[in-house]
């Protein structure tokens, strides 16, 4: 057979690996999703011969863009007592980490290479501890095209090869940031750093804007401050010039409001929503409490808010009320953003509301003219890099990975209306361009923001592995009864 063409040189024939006598599970991506899933089936296992293969190009699993190990110690922006791979046993990474010699309680946000190693170190029990009939390996390789072969799925792999497998887990972790058009002139220099993470490799630095003023401009931030010498300019730009608001250290007693009615009373319209949080939030610090209370409370019920959201006012509370939203839900852990303030009280760093209106290369430099939010003028930056701290790209169609491409052109998936993620039926089987389930093809990641919104961090994603686990196990139990009684029959 022949693999398609993907750009590189790829051997003309090949030999598609699946033994018949077992069950083969292929789970594309070994980040946080894709782990857990695998320590899910390997942990409560099928009770047939299954084989779990797990395709990731990293050297190690588990690490994925966010937990990989890296030059500066980026720390995690959930507490470490909330991010157990098992919600029914809250304190085992806080008790991996302390076997590691880190003396951490529940509020501590550690480094995130830590929880890379906690996952990788949960599947090798797993993977140790799993019956004889049951395997799992790692196959380091990119996948490149998905398709279907009679009642198999077949994976064509950049390493040349091609794996048969029953069942596929799409487990593709974040996307990178969106390319900004305003941007397209410098892309392609050096000076221009679309991989934040990448940003401690770009040289001697004087100058730099952050484009985006989230949570990831906050690790760009902190690894900057770590260059020497120092970075004496960093400009901030998004266009409301918000910061993340901080995480809490510990939480205040106060009356505990009834959010559920509240929303309840609320569902299906993004402005009596928007109100009724603003209520619940001033009853709660009325009575001596802390605001992020009302969202801890509210969080197990947002999938079912949103979806109660008709795509009007989806779009409406995505145009108008977003930007609020995510500098309140998606906080910074107290330490890492006192440490951007106080660049900022330094005068090394400045946070602006505006937008980018062009940029082009100026001899060894960047100039940039943006427009200040409100004004009638723009104004000009020259800066040494350009740094893309936007967050993920929810728009499928934007995305140049081939596996991504080859779904979408062949009609297995779809991104959802508002660019968000990809439709998947609740069950976990994604939505095909016809809008049907495509049967024993899954996704779980933070694409399911387009079905449940609340769906990027570990205590959601958990749940969704877990439960995609069980589904896993259990269908390819009714698959092994229904040879059986076919063999008997």
């Amino acid at each position: 057979m022949q693999v398609p063409s993907h750009g590189a040189a790829q051997p003309a024939r090949h030999s598609v690996i699946s033994p018949d006598a077992q069950r083969v599970i292929a789970i594309v991506g070994a980040g946080f999703s894709g782990t857990a899933v695998a320590i899910g089936l390997l942990r409560n296992p099928p009770d047939h011969a299954t084989r779990i293969i797990l395709i990731e190009p990293r050297a190690q699993i588990g690490a994925g863009v966010v937990y990989a190990t890296r030059d500066y110690p980026y720390p995690l922006n959930v507490a470490a007592g909330q991010m157990s791979l098992d919600p029914d046993t809250p304190r085992d990474f806080l008790e991996f980490a302390r076997l590691q010699g880190i003396h951490a309680a529940e509020g501590d946000y550690l480094p995130r290479q830590v929880y890379g190693d906690y996952l990788r170190a949960r599947f090798e029990a797993a993977r140790a501890a799993a019956p004889a009939h049951v395997s799992c390996v790692h196959q380091r390789a990119t996948a490149l095209q998905l398709r279907r072969a009679g009642g198999h799925w077949e994976l064509w792999l950049d390493d040349g090869s091609a794996l048969r497998a029953d069942d596929v887990v799409l487990a593709l972790g974040n996307a990178p940031p969106a390319g900004l058009r305003e941007l397209a002139p410098i892309e392609r220099s050096d000076r221009y750093v679309h991989d934040p993470w990448s940003i401690g490799a770009s040289g001697e630095i004087d100058s730099v804007l952050l484009v985006g003023s989230g949570l990831t401009m906050i690790d760009a931030a902190l690894r900057l401050a770590a260059i020497r010498p120092r970075v004496r300019h960093i400009h901030v730009l998004s266009r409301h010039g918000w910061l993340p608001l901080p995480q809490t250290a510990e939480s205040r007693p106060a009356r505990k409001p009834d959010v559920r009615a509240a929303l309840d009373d609320a569902r299906g319209s993004t402005r009596r929503l928007v109100h009724a949080f603003g209520t619940l939030i001033r009853a709660v610090e009325a009575s001596g409490g802390d605001w992020r209370e009302v969202l801890a409370l509210a969080r197990s019920q947002l999938p079912a808010q949103w979806q109660a959201l008709d795509r009007h006012e989806r779009a409406r509370f995505l145009r108008h009320a977003r930007a609020l939203w995510d500098v309140h839900r998606h906080r910074a852990p107290s330490g890492p953003l006192a440490a951007v303030q106080s660049l900022a009280r330094a005068g090394v760093l400045n946070v602006h509301a505006g937008r980018i209106e062009s940029a082009r290369l100026v001899e060894d430099a960047v100039e940039i003219q943006w427009r200040p939010r409100g004004a009638a003028r723009s104004r000009a930056w020259l800066v040494d890099r350009v740094v893309n701290c936007t967050g993920p790209d929810g728009r499928t169609t934007n995305l140049v990975n081939p596996l991504v491409r080859s779904l979408l052109s062949g009609g297995l998936i779809r991104g959802d209306e508002l660019s968000v993620g990809i439709d998947v039926a609740q069950d976990g089987r994604v939505i095909a361009r016809d809008g049907n389930p495509v049967d024993r093809l899954y996704y779980v990641g933070p694409w399911l923001r387009a079905r449940d919104w609340e769906a990027t961090a570990v205590p959601e994603l958990r749940v969704h592995a877990a439960a995609l686990a069980r589904r896993l196990a259990q269908t390819g139990a009714r698959d092994a009864g229904h040879r059986e009684r076919h063999a008997t029959g």
